[in-house]
């Protein structure tokens, strides 16, 4: 009996001792140097420089646009004209026959 529980006291020893080589394995990593960090540059020249890129983001992007002919630039403004003249007469006559039907009841009430 006593064999046996020197032998477990020497078994938990032994864990112990590779438990805390593990843990001071793991303490001992060296820490890496942290690089330290460029200097931003001002808040100006930052600006500026994303000013510049918008700049040449939209004259490369105007380069791509196709623009309309003259003739089909005059041919789609009559068609807006005409349209939105029509919708506002439609609007304009079913208003006024509102009016009328409204003017008539209230005079029939009163």
């Amino acid at each position: 009996m006593s064999e046996e529980i020197k032998n477990t006291v020497e078994e938990e020893v032994q864990e112990t001792a590779v438990t805390e080589v593990a843990e001071t394995a793991v303490e001992a990593k060296p820490k890496k140097a942290k690089k330290p960090e460029p200097k931003k540059e001002n808040f100006f020249k930052r600006m500026w420089k994303k000013f510049v890129k918008l700049c040449k983001d939209t004259y490369g992007e105007m380069k791509k646009v196709v623009w309309t002919s003259k003739t089909d630039l005059v041919k789609n403004t009559k068609l807006v004209l005409f349209t939105v003249l029509a919708i506002s007469i439609v609007i304009a006559v079913i208003d006024v026959s509102f009016s009328f039907v409204i003017n008539k009841l209230a005079g029939l009430i009163g």
